[in-house]
């Protein structure tokens, strides 16, 4: 994170996005940047992409819960 001087705004150090608080700054660093060199970035060379669906609580309808690689096991 590099908080740009003279300005109330911080910057991803992997995507150089620009953010109002250090909160939103760690959080998009740390879940959301799509940088290939962020650390929560996991790369998987296989194509069989999946989605695991779980069942909201008290409902009867599901909701995609996370991805993962039918090859590998890796989850996204």
């Amino acid at each position: 994170m590099i908080k740009l001087e003279n300005q109330t705004l911080f910057q991803c150090s992997f995507c150089k996005k620009r953010l109002l608080t250090k909160r939103g700054c760690v959080l998009h660093e740390k879940l959301y940047c799509k940088n290939n060199e962020s650390p929560h970035v996991i790369n998987c060379e296989h194509e069989n992409i999946e989605t695991s669906y779980r069942y909201i609580p008290g409902e009867a309808v599901q909701e995609p819960d996370y991805n993962y690689c039918v090859d590998c096991g890796t989850r996204f």
